[in-house]
C-alpha cells in the first residue's frame, strides 16, 4: 500500500491540532467544573408552603505562603480549614440552619464570580492522621479539583442540646486546588439560595410520658426498679422494659432491628429522649443478652494500623430518623450488612443521635445490682467540692513524628485550660517523669470530678509512649519500666468509693465490649480478659468510675499542624476534637446531663466534619461509646 506523503503531513498536522484543541478543552471543562449553578429568573416560584433563604459571601484573595515542601492557602473569611486524611487542606465557610424538624430541601442553587487562578510552585499540604499516611493519589495525581465544587451541603435529623430539629449543614469552598497543574482557582463572591418547606403538622410532639427509657433481659428488670424509683423521685420519667416485651411488639428483621422500631415508638408515642441499655454478653460466653450492631465501615489499607473489617456501633440504636423523618435503617440496599462503607458501596446514614444513649453491658444480675448502687449514691447527694472539682489527666507521647511533639501534653494542657475551674492533676509520661501504675490507681483513690487518658489502647489496656520519639511504653508496674500498660488487673485495686469520675478515654479498642473468655479461645486469642477496660473501670464495685466514654474499635489521633496555624491537629481533628468539645461542653456551655454531652459532641462533630467526605469521619463517632447512665446529672443533685 503506497502513502500519499502531502496528505500524511496535512492529516497529522490537522490531527496534532484537533488532539491539542480536546486537551485544552478538556481542561478549560474541568477547570470551571461546578463554577455556577444557576439561581434562574427572579423571584423564583416553588409554589405554595416553599419557604427561600438567601446568603450571600465574599471573600477576599487568598493568602498563599510557602513553608518547607509544601504550600499553604489561606482565607480570613472562613472559619475552617478542612484537614482530612491525605487530603490537600483546604479554607472553608461553614454554616449551620437548624429548621423545624421534617423540612424538605427542594433545592439549592448557587453563582459565583468568575474564578480567578494561583500557580503555585509547591504541593498543598495535606491531612494525616498517622505516620502512615501520604498523599491521596486519586487528588494529587489525577487531573480534578479539590474540592469537587464550590458549594456543598448536607442535611441531618436530630437533637440540637435536647431539642429536636432537621440540620442543614452548608460548606462553601472559596478555593479549589488543582494537584495536576499545580493551581489554585478561587472566587471572590457566590450567592446562594436555599428553599425548603417545613412539614406541614410537627413530625413529632412531646408527650412528656416519659424521659428514659430502660431496656434490659427480663432477669435484670426487678433489679433495676429501685434505679427506676430513683430517677422518677428527682424528676426523670423513667420506665424500664424488658426484651421479651420489646421482641414481641416490634417489627424489625433481627433483634437489633426491633430494639431501634422500639425506640422509634416511645419517642413517638412517650417523648422518650433518653435510652440505657442494660446488658451485652452473656457472662464469659459468645452469646448476648442485650445484642451489639456492627458498623461495616470500611477504612482503607495503609490509614490505620490494621483494617478493621466491623466494629459495635451503639450509635446505630440512637439514629432513628433522618432529615425528612424518615426511618434511618443503616442498610438502604437491605443485604443485612448494616453501616457499610467501602469502595463498592455506601450505606444512607444520617448518624445524628435522635436520642441520648449509654450502655451497662451488665453480664450478670451482679453487675447490675454494682451499677444500680453506684448510680443511685453518685446522683442522690452533690459531690463535694474538695475531690469533684479535680481532674485527672493521663498522657505522653503519641507519635514518632517529624518534630518530635508530645502529642499527650498538649491535648493535656488544652484540657486543663478548658476545664480551668477544675484543680489538674497531671500524670505524663515524660524524659524527666517516669509514669507507674501506682501513680494512676493513688490519683483515682483520691477521687476526682473527671478522668482523661489520651494515648493507645487495647480491649483491657491502655498506655502511652515516652518521648521524644514514642518508644516504650508506661505506665508500668516499676521504675524499671517492667511490664508497661495500665490494665483491668489492676482496677481491682481502687478505693475510690463514691468519689466517682466520668472518664473520657482516647485509644483503641478501651470499649470493645464484646470480648470474653469463650470468645478468645474461639478466635484463638491468648488472654484471660472478661471485661473490656471501659466497662471494668466503671463496673468496679467500691470504685472506678460512675461513667466512662471510649470507642469500640480503632481510634485515631491526627499528628502534625497540615493548616499551619499553630495548633497541632492532634488537638483539632478526629477523635482529639471530640475529646476536647466533651469537656467544652461540660464547662464552657454549661451541660450538666452525661447523655446530652455526649450526644452534643457527636451532633457538633457531624456538623463540622462529615461534609469532608471521609470514612474516617464516620467511625469516629459511630465507636464512640457511653458507657453509663445517659441521664446522669453530673455532680449529683443538689
Amino acid at each position: 500500500m503506497k502513502f500519499n506523503k502531502k496528505g500524511l503531513a496535512v492529516g497529522l498536522a490537522v490531527f496534532l491540532l484537533l488532539s491539542v484543541f480536546a486537551t485544552a478543552m478538556v481542561y478549560l471543562n474541568i477547570s470551571h467544573k461546578g463554577e455556577r449553578k444557576p439561581m434562574g429568573e427572579k423571584p423564583v416560584t416553588y409554589g405554595e408552603g416553599v419557604l427561600v433563604v438567601e446568603k450571600e459571601f465574599n471573600f477576599s484573595e487568598p493568602l498563599v505562603e510557602s513553608h518547607g515542601e509544601y504550600s499553604y492557602v489561606y482565607v480570613n473569611e472562613s472559619n475552617l480549614y478542612s484537614v482530612s486524611d491525605g487530603r490537600p487542606v483546604t479554607p472553608v465557610n461553614l454554616t449551620v440552619m437548624e429548621l423545624p424538624f421534617g423540612s424538605k430541601i427542594i433545592d439549592v442553587s448557587y453563582e459565583c464570580s468568575e474564578s480567578q487562578k494561583i500557580s503555585l510552585s509547591k504541593k498543598l499540604s495535606f491531612g494525616s492522621c498517622s505516620t502512615l499516611t501520604g498523599m491521596d493519589a486519586d487528588v494529587y495525581n489525577e487531573n480534578v479539583f479539590y474540592p469537587q465544587s464550590w458549594v456543598s451541603y448536607h442535611t441531618g435529623g436530630g437533637l440540637s442540646q435536647g431539642v429536636r430539629k432537621t440540620f442543614f449543614v452548608l460548606r462553601v469552598n472559596p478555593v479549589r486546588y488543582n494537584s495536576y497543574y499545580d493551581e489554585l482557582w478561587f472566587i471572590r463572591n457566590v450567592k446562594i439560595q436555599i428553599a425548603y418547606r417545613e412539614s406541614d403538622k410537627p413530625l413529632l410532639v412531646d408527650r412528656g410520658e416519659n424521659d428514659l427509657l430502660i431496656i434490659s433481659p427480663k432477669e435484670f428488670t426487678k433489679l433495676l426498679m429501685p434505679l427506676v424509683e430513683h430517677k422518677n423521685r428527682f424528676g426523670v420519667k423513667t420506665k424500664v422494659v424488658g426484651l421479651d416485651e420489646v421482641y414481641k411488639h416490634s417489627d424489625g428483621r433481627d433483634q437489633q432491628e426491633k430494639i431501634k422500631y422500639y425506640i422509634k415508638s416511645a419517642v413517638e408515642n412517650w417523648g422518650t429522649k433518653y435510652v440505657l441499655l442494660v446488658g451485652g454478653v452473656k457472662g464469659q460466653t459468645v452469646k448476648w443478652n442485650l445484642p451489639a450492631r456492627y458498623s461495616h465501615v470500611l477504612i482503607p489499607e495503609g490509614t490505620q494500623e490494621v483494617v478493621e473489617p466491623e466494629f459495635i456501633s451503639d450509635l446505630y440504636y440512637a439514629d432513628i430518623y433522618d432529615s425528612e423523618g424518615n426511618f434511618s435503617s443503616w442498610d438502604s440496599n437491605g443485604d443485612g450488612v448494616y453501616g457499610e462503607w467501602n469502595p463498592g458501596y455506601r450505606d444512607e446514614m444520617d448518624l445524628y443521635p435522635d436520642v441520648y444513649l449509654g450502655r451497662l453491658p451488665c453480664r450478670n444480675k451482679w453487675e447490675v445490682r454494682i451499677m444500680v448502687d453506684k448510680i443511685i449514691n453518685y446522683e442522690k447527694n452533690k459531690a463535694d467540692e474538695d475531690w469533684f472539682k479535680k481532674i485527672l489527666l493521663v498522657a505522653g507521647d503519641h507519635w514518632d513524628d517529624p518534630g518530635h511533639i508530645n502529642e499527650g501534653v498538649l491535648i493535656m494542657e488544652k484540657a486543663s485550660e478548658i476545664m480551668s475551674g477544675f484543680e489538674p492533676v497531671k500524670l505524663y509520661a515524660t524524659e524527666e517523669d517516669k509514669l507507674l501504675v501506682r501513680d494512676i490507681n493513688r490519683a483515682l483513690n483520691q477521687g476526682c470530678g473527671f478522668a482523661y487518658f489520651c494515648g493507645h489502647g487495647g480491649s483491657t489496656a491502655w498506655g502511652v509512649h515516652y518521648p521524644p520519639n514514642a518508644e516504650g511504653w508506661a505506665p508500668t508496674l516499676t521504675r524499671l519500666q517492667l511490664i508497661p500498660f495500665y490494665t483491668t488487673v489492676y482496677m481491682s485495686f481502687l478505693r475510690n468509693k463514691g468519689r466517682l469520675p466520668i472518664t473520657v478515654v482516647g485509644g483503641c479498642y478501651n470499649g470493645k465490649f464484646d470480648v470474653s473468655l469463650s470468645r478468645n479461645l474461639r478466635e484463638g486469642r491468648v488472654g484471660l480478659s472478661v471485661n473490656c477496660w471501659a466497662w471494668r473501670l466503671t463496673s468496679k464495685r467500691g470504685g472506678g468510675s460512675i461513667a466512662t466514654i471510649a470507642n469500640s474499635g480503632l481510634g485515631t489521633h491526627a499528628m502534625g499542624d497540615a493548616d499551619l496555624n499553630g495548633v497541632n491537629d492532634y488537638l483539632e481533628v478526629l477523635d482529639g476534637w471530640l475529646e476536647l468539645r466533651f469537656l467544652q461542653l461540660y464547662a464552657e456551655e454549661q451541660l450538666e446531663v452525661l447523655g446530652l454531652i455526649h450526644g452534643q459532641a457527636i451532633t457538633e462533630y457531624l456538623h463540622r466534619f462529615l461534609g469532608n467526605d471521609d470514612e474516617m469521619d464516620v467511625k469516629m463517632v459511630q465507636q464512640w461509646i457511653l458507657f453509663g447512665d445517659p441521664s446522669l446529672k453530673i455532680g449529683g443533685y443538689g
